[in-house]
């Protein structure tokens, strides 16, 4: 090590002060962004809402308003209830997430700190803990079935099941046009009553390991975050959340989901943890960086 090279304590106390950012600033533009991308697709809903996250971006000082977030929360809960049956999973917790930042914004300043760290670990305990029940009483989905579905259909896994099972891309690709065929062809006139899937023999393996993968590491995401905010249990479970994402969004790329997480995560970390708010900042964009074509640049720069 060079004689003028800094010690690695100030990297690691620059890095520790660069996630002292300020949480009550940085969440609610965070949050707007998410909600911009991931707004309804119902015009009267989505108009309304872009409009107001537009105003919170121009005008920050309207994002401290309680009465911004109720309505954002109103917005987001009418588009659940109106869609019930075909809303993912994180468009509740987006709801939950805005009524949360609806309470803690209505509170003195010197209270927001605490009270949206706490909820924030409440929101990830039962978000986690809902999960993993649902899954494990549902037998459906605990012998591999759901997984082996959305590998063999859904394009978000296209790439992951091609590459570890070594099933072609073209058969995936069919498995996607059968699938659009017995979901929709009734809009063009056809009746399809249905129709037979390509598979292969790591499929279903890897529906398994996926299945049981996912059941564990939210199970004890669950547990971790039930438990007494020390520093240790809060590096333990911290650290874990951002592996789940890592691991999970490299896979499942629901970026809504993988994002509304994440700023759960900088919303727990307090000042004690605040090296791990730069840490699920990263994970935020490292969600991003999933989405980007990574098969058809490098074919282009190889020239393929």
């Amino acid at each position: 090590m060079s004689d003028h090279a800094p010690p690695p304590s100030f990297f690691w106390a620059r890095l520790n002060a660069w996630g002292g950012f300020d949480r009550l600033r940085v969440l609610p533009l965070l949050t707007v962004v998410l909600l911009l991308i991931h707004a309804p697709d119902v015009w009267y809903l989505r108009t309304p809402l872009i409009f107001l996250c537009i105003l919170g971006v121009a005008f920050e000082q309207v994002l401290r308003r309680p009465a911004f977030w109720y309505v954002i929360a109103t917005l987001l809960g009418t588009t659940v209830y109106l869609n019930w049956e075909s809303s993912d999973n994180h468009k509740y917790l987006f709801v939950y997430w805005a009524l949360t930042m609806c309470a803690v914004t209505s509170l003195p300043r010197e209270q927001q700190g605490s009270s949206l760290a706490i909820s924030s670990r409440w929101l990830l305990a039962l978000c986690m803990l809902l999960a993993t029940v649902w899954k494990a009483v549902n037998p459906q989905y605990m012998d591999g079935g759901f997984f082996e579905y959305e590998l063999l259909t859904d394009r978000r896994f296209e790439s992951f099941a091609s590459l570890v099972t070594g099933m072609p891309a073209v058969e995936l690709h069919t498995n996607q046009e059968l699938w659009g065929l017995l979901h929709h062809g009734h809009l063009r006139g056809l009746k399809v009553d249905g129709v037979q899937l390509s598979t292969h023999d790591g499929i279903r393996p890897l529906a398994l390991f996926l299945t049981l993968w996912t059941v564990l590491i939210e199970g004890i995401l669950a547990v971790l975050y039930f438990l007494p905010n020390t520093r240790r249990v809060a590096v333990i479970r911290n650290t874990l959340l951002i592996v789940f994402a890592a691991t999970t969004y490299s896979v499942a790329n629901v970026r809504g989901f993988g994002w509304m997480l994440m700023l759960l995560g900088m919303a727990q970390s307090e000042d004690r943890d605040r090296d791990f708010r730069l840490a699920f900042l990263g994970g935020f964009l490292l969600i991003q960086a999933y989405t980007f074509p990574v098969s058809a640049i490098s074919g282009v720069l190889l020239g393929n």
